[in-house]
């Protein structure tokens, strides 16, 4: 059975963390709790994440599922880098019975590219997005170049569209013979049926009889959330914008919107783990991101039947049918979309069906580690 090496998680499985880390975990963590469970049943797994209290340094989770558990430090500026010292230490100790190494992140993709070159394995990245875009000079210039390295060098790249492949191209200039598209597998049945009472949530959540325009992200700078508050000032009192997530970002977008005059239709409901019973009372879902891999809060809002909006920046939407696509950076244009979709209820139900049957059936988990193993498995035959 081959056997994978999985580093970029900084949580694994969901619930270890128990407060440890006041960051929640985001899609990262997302993406590969999803997965793990499937692929486990073609592949063995080593996971290297992070150890917690009430955690061991070595777990068994189900039978082809092990977990190894690194130390880190505590703080915004230690946690990633002591998270990735402590893994590439750990994974050069376990990769030498390993076939692939399978990375996570820009980091995390260097780690399973170096590690891959000394114990001559192969090595698969995910890029999750494209990381120095949210970064000044001189660290945007280091990333940029440590990406295209990366991209170009490691024996696959998984991506989760055509849209998202063709970018990365353009942006490094490589032709990328060695990507791969991959849709994102998630547990599309949690969001079929939610029972909830849509008054005692909407009433929980402050937000009355109004249009719920929902956004679920980390509040980051790659985000765009801050053009999201500033599209959302352009409409009427009838909507309510909830936000739900948390992040470094939180204060800097709090004062955005009271300098907007928007404060009292804005709702920081903070990180949520009811997220099917929060997009069961959201009318229209958001992604305002410069860059992204293929967020699950996507794929989530289009199982519920949500109409979406996205940024172009290479999701897996088609344009006026499985959701509305608009400039990233674009206020206006997002503007724009929003009010489409809310003058509009006979487009809002077109859109979301259309959504929710594209991911009933491409995102499922189980297609998503049928393809996971069938690269695996040709790299190792050299069909590649």
């Amino acid at each position: 059975m081959i056997r994978v090496v999985i580093l970029g998680s900084k949580e694994y499985p969901f619930g270890s963390n128990r407060g440890d880390d006041p960051i929640p975990s985001g899609g990262m963590e997302t993406y590969v709790n999803d997965l793990a469970p499937e692929l486990s049943k073609l592949c063995k797994l080593d996971i290297v994440t992070r150890r917690f209290s009430n955690t061991r340094k070595l777990e068994w989770v189900g039978k082809n599922i092990t977990v190894h558990r690194v130390p880190w430090l505590r703080g915004k500026w230690l946690r990633n880098p002591s998270f990735n010292k402590f893994s590439f230490l750990k994974a050069l100790k376990i990769g030498r019975g390993a076939d692939i190494f399978y990375s996570n992140g820009i980091v995390s993709g260097f780690a399973g590219l170096l590690l891959g070159r000394i114990l001559g394995k192969r090595s698969v990245y995910r890029p999750a997005g494209i990381g120095f875009v949210q970064f000044g000079f001189p660290l945007r210039q280091l990333l940029f170049a440590l990406e295209r390295l990366v991209f170009g060098r490691s024996d696959a790249v998984v991506f989760h569209s055509g849209g998202e492949k063709r970018n990365a191209q353009a942006l490094f200039n490589l032709g990328l013979d060695n990507g791969h598209v991959i849709l994102t597998g998630f547990p599309v049945h949690r969001f079929r049926q939610v029972r909830v009472s849509a008054r005692s949530k909407r009433s929980e959540l402050g937000l009355g009889d109004s249009t719920v325009i929902t956004s679920v992200a980390r509040f980051v700078p790659v985000k765009g959330l801050a053009y999201l508050l500033e599209a959302f000032a352009g409409l009427g009192e009838c909507a309510r914008l909830l936000l739900v997530g948390s992040g470094p970002e939180l204060e800097k977008l709090r004062n955005k919107a009271k300098a907007l005059g928007i404060m009292d239709r804005v709702i920081f409901a903070g990180f949520r783990h009811d997220i099917p019973e929060i997009l069961s009372v959201s009318d229209i879902f958001v992604i305002s991101s410069l860059s992204e891999g293929l967020p699950t809060s996507l794929l989530e809002a289009m199982a519920a039947g949500k109409p979406c909006i996205v940024t172009d920046i290479g999701l897996p939407i088609e344009h006026m049918r499985t959701g509305i696509v608009v400039r990233p950076r674009d206020s206006f244009a997002l503007r724009n979309g929003i009010l489409a979709l809310m003058n509009d209820a006979g487009l809002r139900k077109r859109l979301g069906d259309d959504a929710r049957r594209f991911v009933e059936s491409e995102c499922t988990q189980e297609k998503a580690a049928g393809k996971h193993y069938s690269l695996f498995r040709d790299m190792l035959e050299g069909r590649d």
